[in-house]
C-alpha cells in the first residue's frame, strides 16, 4: 500500500501577513475618516447628533464607533481641530522654560481654534447637549486636549513647586485656552482674533510667572 502523507497546513507566509495586517489598518484608517466625515456633515446640516446618528451616517455600528470614540464630544472636537493640533514638543521641548512654554501653548490651542469659529460653537453645542442629555454619573468625561500641553509644563515645576501649588496652577492654565476661553474673550469680552491670542498668551504666562513669585523661585 503506498505511503500516505498528510498534508500539513502551511503558515501563512510573511508577504501574506503583512498584507492582511495592512489591510486591518487600511480599515481603521477608513472607519475612523467615515466618523470624522459624518460627524462634520451633521454637525454643519445644523443637527445636534448623536453618537448613534453618526455611527449610522457613516455606516457602522455604534459600538464600532465608541471603540474608535469615548464620546460624541471627543469625535466632534476630534473632526474640526485633530489635525491641526501642534505636537507637544514643539510647545514643551526638554529642558523648555516653563513661562515660554506656556505662552506657547496657549498660542498653538487658541490660534487652532480660532481658524474655525463656528466649529468652536458646533463644539461647545454637542458637549452641553450630551451634559444635558445624561445623568451626571453617566457624563463621559470631556475632551481635554489642552491638558497634554499643560500637565508637562506643570510637571516640569516639581522641584519649585509644591503639590498644591501645581494644582492651582493646571487648574488656572486650564482657563485660559479651550472652547470655553475662545467663547469667554471673542464672545463676552468682544476681542479681536489677535487680541484674543495675545491676552491668552499674556494670562497663561503672567500665571506661571506668579505661582514660581509666590513660591519665591
Amino acid at each position: 500500500m503506498p505511503n500516505q502523507t498528510s498534508s500539513a497546513i502551511q503558515p501563512p507566509s510573511t508577504v501574506s501577513r503583512t498584507n492582511l495586517q495592512a489591510g486591518r489598518a487600511s480599515q481603521k484608517q477608513r472607519t475612523y475618516q467615515a466618523l470624522l466625515d459624518a460627524a462634520l456633515v451633521l454637525s454643519e446640516a445644523g443637527q445636534q447628533p448623536t453618537l448613534q446618528d453618526i455611527a449610522r451616517k457613516a455606516m457602522v455600528s455604534r459600538a464600532t464607533a465608541y471603540r474608535y470614540f469615548p464620546s460624541v464630544d471627543a469625535l466632534i472636537h476630534e473632526a474640526y481641530f485633530g489635525r491641526g493640533v501642534v505636537p507637544l514638543d514643539e510647545v514643551m521641548a526638554p529642558g523648555a522654560e516653563p513661562v515660554q512654554a506656556a505662552g506657547r501653548a496657549a498660542d498653538a490651542m487658541n490660534r487652532l481654534l480660532l481658524g474655525d469659529e463656528a466649529g468652536v460653537h458646533i463644539v461647545e453645542r454637542a458637549f452641553m447637549q450630551m451634559w444635558l442629555d445624561n445623568a451626571s454619573e453617566e457624563r463621559p468625561a470631556r475632551m481635554a486636549r489642552r491638558m497634554n500641553y499643560i500637565d508637562p509644563i506643570v510637571a516640569s515645576l516639581a522641584d519649585r513647586l509644591d503639590d498644591a501649588a501645581r494644582s492651582r496652577l493646571r487648574t488656572a492654565l486650564a482657563m485660559t485656552m479651550g472652547t470655553e476661553a475662545i467663547l469667554a474673550m471673542r464672545d463676552v469680552a468682544g476681542a479681536s482674533r489677535e487680541e484674543a491670542v495675545a491676552a491668552s498668551i499674556w494670562a497663561a504666562q503672567s500665571l506661571v510667572r506668579q505661582a514660581l513669585a509666590e513660591a519665591g523661585r
